[in-house]
């Protein structure tokens, strides 16, 4: 497979901020399907999340069509699309197009040709989209339905979806992962308290079966891979996991540590459907020409409450407007204000806003920036007006995945969903298959997509 030779390059997004994009300069590097190594002061992430969004794109979402609040999996070869929408800060429409790219598990670019694994042509144009109305932000609402009639895939496996003006492949306004699978095993999970009395009352164990009576797998440990992944975070993925017992037609992943996740907390909630009207949680609305503002009310430490549990979105969100028919073209943008009390800055790490809000990533953008004045940490997001779901993470120096514990406390019977993906590779094979998917939650046990 021939690889490109790139060379650096600096462009502006904002006045105030500067990306500079790091492309390959040598074929020996692994060519990552983000394409880009983007260093950037408002979004560098600390951990593997194939997501990239320029800074005029916004309210980026990616799920099933017709069902805004599913995860991005379709069968393979089944009559199933994905809808992806973004919003642009703009006045005219741009030529946009975009492309599919098949990935490895660890989302590194497959060596495939694209005519394995796509039938059709790309780039094809993104031609779908609305102006908004009556809003104080000037935004074009963009969407795509695929697969379409220009594209079918062709194999499992991961994917990435670019977009990006005509002619620019290389600088896309955004990135996205999405999976295709194929039913080949069946996965039967369990989800339970840790047997580990220390460890009871803050983990949950992810225990599954992986049964194939009607798939062979010669080499289980080499061949199969497994990663678990619990409601949209990337940064606590459980990616090394190898078959404990191996018996017929039967692969049995049930271990008391290796397994382990922590139980958080459910979500708190933010709701600015209406600018007239504020929700629980708003202590008030205000407008400074021409935008409006939310304030939130100081949130708390709930690790310091007793368990409670109450439905969430487990960090999703949907967009919605109480005074507008709609949401797409109708929701406004509004400044939304966070906050929670600390005596003191720490000193051992970050504090970041966490969920679909801020794409799950842990960059400048979702960091929070102590005030010596209030004594708070603070952070202003940018929001379309919508139903949201957010934690306070704390990402300490050298760890590798975030402190729920530390603002949302630690409860083994919290409500989780778990996502374990199953990909399998022989000795034969050119790329990595998808061949099961489970998507099952904590609380309801209910496995499927």
């Amino acid at each position: 497979m021939i690889r490109k030779k790139y060379n650096y390059r600096t462009f502006k997004l904002t006045p105030a901020s500067k990306v500079t994009i790091f492309r390959q300069r040598e074929a020996k590097l692994p060519k990552y399907c983000l394409l880009l190594i983007f260093v950037l002061f408002w979004q560098t992430s600390f951990t593997a999340n194939p997501v990239y969004t320029a800074s005029n794109i916004h309210t980026v979402q990616l799920h099933k069509k017709g069902w805004n609040m599913s995860y991005p999996i379709i069968q393979l070869l089944a009559d199933e699309q994905l809808t992806l929408s973004f919003d642009e800060f703009a006045y005219d429409t741009r030529n946009y197009q975009y492309s599919i790219t098949h990935c490895n598990s660890d989302w590194e670019e497959s060596d495939l040709m694209q005519t394995e694994y796509v039938q059709g042509f790309m780039p094809n144009p993104l031609l779908d989209y609305q102006y908004s109305f009556n809003t104080t932000f000037d935004y074009i609402h963009y969407t795509l339905d695929f697969p379409n009639d220009e594209i079918r895939l062709k194999l499992s496996g991961n994917y990435i979806i670019k977009v990006f003006e005509s002619g620019e492949e290389d600088n896309p306004i955004l990135i996205r992962p999405f999976y295709v699978m194929e039913s080949m095993v069946t996965i039967s999970p369990r989800i339970k308290y840790t047997a580990n009395s220390s460890l009871r009352a803050s983990m949950q164990e992810v225990n599954f079966k992986i049964l194939h009576p009607n798939f062979t797998i010669n080499n289980p440990r080499d061949e199969v891979k497994v990663v678990i992944q619990q409601n949209g975070r990337w940064d606590n993925r459980n990616t090394e996991l190898k078959p404990l017992f191996i018996r017929k037609d039967e692969l049995a992943y049930e271990y008391s540590r290796e397994n382990l996740f922590d139980g958080g907390n459910e979500y708190r909630w933010l709701d600015i459907r209406s600018t007239r009207f504020a929700a629980e949680h708003v202590e008030k609305i205000s407008f400074y020409d021409p935008h409006y503002h939310f304030t939130l009310f100081p949130d708390k430490f709930l690790g310091e409450r007793s368990y409670f549990y109450k439905d969430d979105f487990n960090g999703k969100y949907y967009i919605d407007v109480r005074e507008n028919r709609d949401p797409e073209i109708e929701g406004d943008y509004t400044y939304v204000h966070f906050k929670i009390p600390v005596p003191d800055p720490y000193i051992d790490g970050d504090v970041y806003i966490s969920g679909g809000l801020t794409d799950w990533l842990f960059n400048e953008n979702s960091k929070m920036e102590y005030n010596l004045q209030t004594r708070m940490y603070e952070r202003t997001l940018l929001l379309k007006q919508g139903f949201y779901n957010y934690q306070y993470l704390f990402f300490e120096k050298g760890k590798t995945f975030a402190d729920v514990d530390r603002f949302e406390g630690n409860n083994g019977q919290a409500e989780n969903d778990y996502i374990i993906y199953v990909y399998y590779r022989s000795v034969s094979d050119n790329y990595e298959r998808l061949i099961g998917v489970n998507i099952s939650n904590s609380l309801k046990y209910t496995p499927g997509l």
